[in-house]
């Protein structure tokens, strides 16, 4: 009896394998492709760089992987002191895109691996008070000067949206926007030599750290817009 019911379970097996290998036979080929390749170049917010993406264009969910370097420094004076503010951008990301219609049109999820940073330092002139501390204390060393890192956190997660136009059979223009959420900025101003013995100077350091630190806040939140040119494979 069992012996019996085995092989009316393989006859049944053959059976539907016959009948189901003709459907798969008949399906549409474009649902078996491979994944198309596209390399992009561009700028964004996040610096200069290239991405690689893949992705089907009959399929829900595609992938990029990006990384972007760019660096910007600006000299300035303000409360009669020398200043030098200095940004690095230096990045990368792994982004989903999800085509909810199956066309150009595309929402965006993804991480940001942080390595952004910035750093201010100052020079002041030597006048009035700190001049009169000079004098007194017949300081013969470097007057010194204040700099101050400013960080973010190393990973930041990513929403936006974007739109893709196809100009020709390979030819593709990209634009995104989005944000990523980077946390609560942390910057550290740190006097070096006489300045750091001049105490109206340090409590002033103080009061500017407290106003840098909620200009800083102000940041976690930081926008992005891209656009990119890109050549599909």
């Amino acid at each position: 009896m069992k012996g019996q019911i085995v092989n009316i379970l393989k006859k049944l097996l053959v059976s539907f394998t016959c009948l189901a290998l003709p459907h798969v036979a008949m399906a549409d080929p474009a649902w078996f492709q491979l994944p198309q390749t596209t390399v992009w170049t561009g700028v964004s917010t996040l610096g200069t760089g290239g991405t690689i993406g893949f992705h089907n264009p009959h399929d829900l969910v595609g992938v990029r992987f990006n990384a972007n370097f760019f660096r910007l420094g600006i000299n300035f004076t303000q409360s009669q002191a020398h200043s030098r503010a200095q940004a690095q951008f230096q990045n990368e990301s792994i982004y989903a895109d999800i085509y909810p219609w199956h066309k150009n049109f595309h929402f965006t999820i993804g991480v940001v691996f942080n390595q952004n940073s910035a750093n201010y330092s100052s020079t002041p002139e030597i006048t009035g008070a700190l001049l009169g501390f000079i004098l007194n204390s017949n300081y013969t060393g470097a007057i010194g000067n204040v700099h101050g890192p400013i960080s973010f956190n190393p990973i930041a997660p990513y929403f936006g949206f974007g739109y893709n136009v196809n100009t020709g059979k390979h030819w593709t223009v990209t634009f995104d926007a989005g944000a990523i959420y980077q946390g609560n900025g942390r910057i550290a101003l740190i006097p070096t030599g006489l300045l750091a013995t001049f105490p109206q100077f340090n409590q002033q350091i103080l009061a500017n750290g407290y106003k840098a630190d909620k200009m800083i806040d102000k940041m976690s939140f930081y926008p992005v817009i891209s656009f990119q040119v890109g050549y599909r494979f």
